[in-house]
């Protein structure tokens, strides 16, 4: 999800620089001067983008701290940190303003002394948030750790590899996704990769696997009965494009003596789903 600045119209000029440096270091920000068009219902696009958002960057400044709107920003913000018992908010003090009092006893980014340290600190802060190549998925009944990497094999051959660690209530299944590209699939993963676009097309093969999912071995979903590895593999093809892959996963930790289902083809579509909305970079006004 997109990371949310809110800020007072009077410090446009310098949300549009910090907005611009962390799109630059790979970050989805959203900025309403940015996604809004004409015709728009300002309430609605603002508390959507700030109600889905991953984080919130708050800018507070003598201007912020006057706002009423800015205000309520805040408001709502801390109200989701406490429904969702967890930290979204990350003040940046651009000015010798008053800290609000519900922001007291939070850390901040201070762009009075050093600017670069203040957005090195932000980046760090948004790291976990921005990683396409690894995250972690929460549900009821499970957590997933995943991560994806890449090399070029002793042939030649382009490879791309995620690993699943799905940790249940007893044991866990540890799997990886092995994609072999062809020789159309390696060209364009290296360019891509020479263009600082990786990630780009990691999302594009998971969505050619995804679009075919239903026709591979991970639908019905396999079953794992005993300790041993188990492994699936097909080919799926996006002329002039084609992809072998190869699923291993094995379950591990206490035998609850009953056979597991593993949904592999849910970690697919959450691995797409994660880099996809890492990826998504609004559009920039022209300077």
């Amino acid at each position: 999800m997109p990371i949310f600045i809110s800020y007072s119209q009077a410090d446009s000029p310098f949300v549009d620089g910090l907005a611009r440096q962390l799109v630059a270091l790979k970050h989805n920000v959203w900025v309403d001067r940015w996604e809004l068009k004409v015709g728009d219902s300002l309430t609605e696009k603002i508390e959507a983008a700030l109600t889905q958002s991953s984080a919130v960057i708050l800018v507070i400044s003598k201007n912020s701290v006057d706002s009423l709107w800015c205000r309520r920003e805040l408001n709502a913000a801390l109200v989701r940190e406490i429904e969702e018992k967890r930290s979204i908010i990350l003040p940046c003090r651009i000015d010798d303003c008053e800290m609000p009092l519900f922001l007291r006893d939070k850390l901040y980014a201070d762009f009075r002394a050093d600017p670069d340290k203040a957005l090195a600190d932000i980046d760090a802060a948004l790291a976990g948030i921005s990683n396409p190549f690894q995250a972690r998925f929460e549900e009821p009944e499970f957590i997933t750790d995943w991560a994806v990497d890449w090399m070029t094999d002793h042939d030649g051959n382009e490879i791309i590899r995620l690993h699943f660690v799905d940790h249940g209530p007893s044991y866990v299944i540890v799997s990886r996704c092995t994609i072999i590209c062809n020789p159309a699939a390696a060209r364009n993963f290296r360019e891509q990769r020479r263009l600082g676009k990786t990630s780009d097309y990691i999302s594009h093969v998971l969505e050619v696997l995804d679009n075919d999912i239903e026709n591979s071995p991970l639908v019905p979903a396999p079953v794992i009965s005993d300790q041993f590895e188990k492994f699936v593999a097909w080919n799926v093809a996006s002329e002039p494009e084609s992809f072998g892959v190869v699923f291993t996963y094995r379950r591990m930790g206490k035998d609850t003596g009953f056979d597991t289902f593993v949904h592999l083809d849910n970690n697919i579509r959450q691995a797409r789903e994660h880099i996809k909305q890492v990826n998504f970079e609004p559009d920039q006004p022209v300077p």
